[in-house]
């Protein structure tokens, strides 16, 4: 059974949903107003919405759903939820932590395909010239890069 819980972000400036399904992060998503069923909020959901307000929250004690994924992916994924908060990584340097120094396009694309963003937290990653790019959007992911007051090392004035 997925149940599903979902908020107004004022920081981001639009409705955050979570699903889970059997206590399991399944999926995370931007929403338009009416286009959600705001349910009793489940301790994931409200651990975003504390994550949003700024609060320190570690949003990787949730377990997430990765397993309609490529073991690549998965891989790159798992990989993610490491870096921690304020932190980065560039796509280049992910690509060589997991033994594939020339996938970095290929790990931006597991990126844009991540069905938990925040819990799996793709905006961390950057390219080595700037902010890169995120599947809710650049101006989303600088958001969240100046939420946990990020600077990517050494890029060129990412935000």
């Amino acid at each position: 059974m997925t149940d599903t819980a979902c908020f107004y972000s004022e920081y981001l400036g639009r409705y955050v949903s979570v699903a889970l399904s059997d206590d399991v992060v399944c999926q995370v998503a931007l929403e338009a107003a009416g286009s959600f069923n705001a349910r009793s909020t489940a301790a994931a959901a409200q651990a975003l919405e504390s994550y949003l307000r700024g609060e320190n929250v570690d949003l990787g004690i949730f377990q997430v759903n990765l397993r309609n994924r490529s073991a690549f992916e998965r891989a790159v994924l798992q990989s993610v939820r490491a870096i921690p908060r304020g932190g980065t990584a560039t796509y280049s340097g992910l690509a060589a932590r997991l033994g594939k120094p020339k996938a970095a396009r290929a790990v931006g694309n597991a990126l844009h395909h991540n069905p938990v963003p925040l819990f799996v937290p793709c905006h961390r990653v950057v390219a080595a010239s700037g902010i890169g790019g995120f599947s809710w959007g650049v101006d989303i992911k600088r958001k969240l890069l100046l939420l946990e007051a990020a600077c990517p090392q050494g890029a060129e004035d990412p935000l």
